[in-house]
């Protein structure tokens, strides 16, 4: 799953469940590798579905623009490692053996968040780059993702660090959210400059 700042990868949400599998909880009902299929699952299954909210949005005139989309993706974003507090918090800290449910319901949010998120970010700039650096403003978007990638592979090593592991996710949440304020103090400039470039 990609452009989800501060997230665990597929990979390292896989070898949290094996671990706890090798210890004989009720993972074994799931297999590792059928994991790793949850967020591209989703994205499948929800694409239509936010795709549909917003074409639902567009015929009552109230469609937030893309930079709106953006913001409320990373809100979206912020709110599901909220689920995985929850879910920390319900299996006392890893001591109680945790769902695979708890991995589809954060998958399941997060995934919201990423379609609103992702394709609106290139969206955003392939209409505002100047036609002459498109290319190059396009390659910075990836490049900004592939930092984020780093960074979330950063604060996955310090999983260690946290005694109470719902601290560790309510960590990424307040990081999340720390983003969506910052693109929530630059909407208006953003707005203005989409509104001069695009409309």
């Amino acid at each position: 799953m990609e452009g989800k700042p501060g997230d665990l990868t597929d990979e390292e949400w896989a070898s949290l469940s094996e671990a706890q599998k090798a210890e004989g909880g009720k993972l074994n009902l799931w297999p590792t590798e059928l994991q790793a299929s949850i967020n591209p699952g989703f994205v499948v299954f929800l694409t239509p579905l936010v795709v549909g909210v917003f074409a639902w949005l567009r015929r009552r005139k109230k469609e937030p623009t893309t930079p709106g989309k953006i913001a409320w993706g990373m809100l979206i974003s912020a709110v599901s490692w909220l689920v995985m507090v929850v879910a920390a918090i319900s299996s006392q800290n890893g001591l109680d053996k945790a769902s695979v449910a708890w991995l589809f319901g954060v998958y399941g949010v997060i995934t919201i968040g990423e379609l609103c998120l992702s394709p609106m970010g290139l969206s955003l700039v392939s209409k505002l780059a100047p036609k002459r650096i498109a290319a190059l403003m396009m390659g910075g978007w990836f490049l900004s993702t592939a930092i984020g990638n780093k960074l979330s592979g950063v604060l996955s090593g310090l999983w260690d660090l946290f005694e109470k592991k719902s601290y560790f996710f309510l960590t990424n949440a307040l990081l999340t959210a720390g983003a969506f304020l910052i693109i929530l103090f630059l909407m208006p400039w953003l707005r203005r400059v989409y509104n001069q470039y695009v409309d």
